[in-house]
């Protein structure tokens, strides 16, 4: 069955391939954004019929002008709008009275400048939802599509001439002057674009839905994009995990990091969980490469353009400078990539090769030797390359600038190129030195389909994130969906929540109750309202116990002196029920009590924090980390967008950086992370269930070897 998300995505091929294009406002001038786009699609050969429309010409560029969009005989698949504002809806409207399928609105004059510029542009937003005509834009610098020789683009005024991977490269930006210059940066390489869509306002056609286009489309291999933020989660969400799917990398600048301002929250959880936080989870969570500049992306997209992925973490590396091999190996370390130990029969075929003071081990280091014999770089690189044990080769090297005419004359390029290709694994060169000499070898190289990267740094990044990427393709196509949480746990939760208005803030008896039904482990415990009953309730429980108040009022018990540990004996039950009642007196004397709870006290553990907020962009979100009272300041979580599967789960125990005190720490034996992974899946499911819950706070989830057990708890509804 085709969703709705694919099927929009169809209805977006008049964007990209229309058969004819009215150019309405068109003009003389191919210097003017109305006068490029036709200049521009008769340039570079647009094989479908062209109409301008202007009552001021009878013809532009020889080719026949239209006084309006009416006059056209003929049927219009897209049209390019490059009119005032205010003519704008009146253009539109003609559009959908002629049957076009699609407008490209590169005027700029809506919503980016307020008042009744949005106005404007939520008018234009209902008419393509009442007429099912496709916009892009408004504001725009539109659209370029190689297949069918499509420049429908103020700005880009020829599809690239050298071309070294053609058909590659889709690309969506929601900045046009900078996503421009991605493209110009990038395509300076010699890497193809199969579209580039500057999406601008976004009235109708938004991100979300020109990344699926992309991941269904024959001729992109690789999608990239410029974004601020997107508007339809759920959808991004089915986008990413559609191209992740199809193996086809998605790779993002994301800009925002710091823009979210923290909010007030009720529990720890809503105070964790920021935009840019989520947004983070949602890129690591579908596989989505997330680099932080121009250079980075030419990096990730130079090793992609070679047409392999790491198998793997292991990397090898040539290098003919000592130093540069132990920088290029801490930041291996640093990213998570893992040097790899040659074989034997590997290190025996170095040691022929290279002079006895040359080292043999990863990272090989070929000393001056290469300024002797240039051939050695490539020599060794294919040794190294053909070990079992590596995943993927880097080969750093530099060369002076007057040394460059006789590595030419040596066809080093050739040989360089040749085995790169040839080799089974990713194999990248890591160049240093000399700028134009750098440049040059890297533009010899890249020619050739051979990776060449100018920045060690880049390049390690780059490979590290493709091994993820790598890992995460092969992990979705064989996820596991979690076991389904038994029927009656839904209608009791539901239950307990019914009694609950909008707002409301469930104390931890009654969350407790809840997260009992979904099967999360919870402490024993009793809720009294005198000391007689607590001394009772210890009994019955057995001690050692713990003493807690139970108020709506008093969410932080601790900071309010309502909480007392590890209760031996009747006379200290005593003593702390009065103590209590005296500190949450002090605390907030109009506070609410509904008595204090009697509860087990459990053994040493780990205190983890597991929980589910609420994002504006993603809706629900479930969050895992290191808990107790310093969990704000430490702020070591991972987060995850629901429905989680067993992998999920798994991956979020290992993200946090405290996941060695789960391995055990002090004296304290391994925790039973199949069993934190459980309890996290129950949230999930719990989360997708009750979506009226703003914020759920386990704080702590006590983890042993034994198993988790819920020790606090906290649910806060939306208002």
């Amino acid at each position: 069955m085709t969703s709705d998300r694919e099927k929009n995505s169809e209805s977006l091929e008049p964007l990209f391939s229309p058969k004819s294009v009215a150019i309405i406002g068109a003009s003389h001038n191919p210097g003017k954004p109305s006068g490029r786009p036709l200049a521009a699609l008769l340039k570079n050969g647009y094989r479908g019929k062209l109409f301008p429309v202007n009552p001021r010409y009878q013809e532009l560029f020889g080719v026949k002008c239209y006084p309006t969009l009416r006059d056209v005989p003929e049927e219009v698949d897209m049209a390019i709008v490059a009119v005032p504002a205010a003519a704008v809806l009146a253009v539109l409207r003609d559009c959908v009275e002629k049957g076009v399928k699609a407008a490209i609105v590169i005027t700029s004059g809506f919503a980016e400048v307020g008042g009744e510029g949005a106005r404007l542009q939520e008018e234009l937003a209902r008419m393509a939802r009442q007429s099912g005509m496709r916009i892009c834009g408004p504001n725009t610098m539109g659209i370029l599509s190689s297949p069918s020789r499509l420049v429908a683009n103020f700005a880009i005024a020829t599809l690239p001439e050298k071309v070294s991977i053609p058909d590659f490269l889709g690309f969506v930006t929601q900045s046009g002057g900078f996503g421009y210059g991605i493209y110009e940066m990038i395509q300076s390489y010699g890497i193809g674009f199969s579209h580039f869509v500057s999406s601008g306002n976004e009235a109708d056609v938004d991100f979300a839905e020109y990344l699926t286009y992309l991941a269904k489309d024959s001729h992109t291999k690789v999608i990239g994009g410029y974004m601020e933020g997107i508007k339809d989660g759920a959808g991004f969400i089915r986008a990413a995990e559609m191209a992740l799917a199809q193996g086809k990398p998605v790779v993002l600048i994301k800009t925002g990091r710091f823009a979210a301002a923290a909010k007030a929250a009720a529990s720890h959880t809503g105070a964790l969980v920021g935009s840019d936080r989520v947004y983070d989870a949602v890129f690591r969570q579908k596989g989505i490469i997330r680099v932080e500049s121009f250079h980075e992306m030419l990096a990730v997209l130079t090793v992609l353009a070679g047409g392999k992925l790491p198998r793997g973490n292991r990397i090898g590396v040539i290098s003919t400078s000592g130093g540069a091999g132990v920088f290029l190996a801490d930041k291996c370390a640093e990213n998570g990539l893992e040097l790899a130990r040659f074989s034997e029969e590997t290190r025996t075929r170095l040691a022929r090769l290279l002079p006895p003071f040359a080292s043999v081990n990863n990272p090989v280091d070929i000393t001056s030797a290469i300024m002797v014999e240039p051939a050695l770089l490539f020599e060794c690189s294919r040794v190294a390359a053909e070990d079992p044990g590596v995943d993927m080769l880097v080969i750093c090297h530099g060369y002076p600038a007057e040394t460059m005419e006789r590595v030419a004359a040596l066809n080093f390029f050739e040989k360089m190129a040749g085995f790169v290709r040839g080799a089974d694994k990713p194999v990248v060169n890591l160049l240093w030195g000399h700028q134009d000499s750098v440049q040059q070898v890297v533009r010899a190289l890249t020619e050739r389909r051979a990776p060449a990267i100018y920045e060690i740094e880049y390049g390690v990044r780059a490979l590290a994130a493709l091994a993820k990427y790598n890992a995460k393709r092969r992990s979705f196509k064989g996820r596991s969906a979690p076991p389904p949480v038994a029927p009656p746990a839904k209608e009791r939760a539901a239950g307990i929540l019914a009694k609950f208005g909008p707002g409301a803030k469930i104390t931890e008896y009654e969350a407790k109750k809840i997260l009992a039904a979904y099967g999360i482990p919870v402490t024993r415990e009793e809720l009294v309202t005198d000391a007689q009953a607590a001394l009772e309730a210890a009994r019955q429980i057995g001690y050692p116990v713990v003493l807690k108040v139970e108020s709506p009022d008093i969410l932080h018990k601790t900071e309010a002196g309502g909480v007392i540990l590890n209760l031996q004996t009747p006379a200290e039950v005593a003593s702390a029920w009065q103590q209590i009642l005296n500190n949450v007196g002090r605390c907030n004397p109009w506070a609410t009590i509904k008595g204090v709870l009697v509860q087990e006290m459990l053994p040493r553990g780990v205190e983890a924090i597991l929980g589910i907020g609420q994002d504006d962009v993603f809706g629900p979100t479930v969050i895992f980390g290191l808990g107790g009272v310093l969990v704000e300041a430490l702020e070591d979580i991972a987060v995850r967008i629901p429905p989680l599967t067993v992998e999920d789960a798994l991956e979020m125990t290992e993200e946090i950086k405290g996941r060695r005190l789960l391995d055990g720490f002090r004296g304290l034996p391994p925790v039973d992370r199949k069993a934190v992974a459980e309890a996290i899946l129950k949230i999930s499911r719990l989360a997708l269930d009750f979506p009226q819950i703003a914020e759920l706070d386990i704080n702590p989830l006590i983890c042993t070897s034994q198993g988790v057990k819920a020790a606090d708890a906290l649910i806060v509804l939306k208002g």
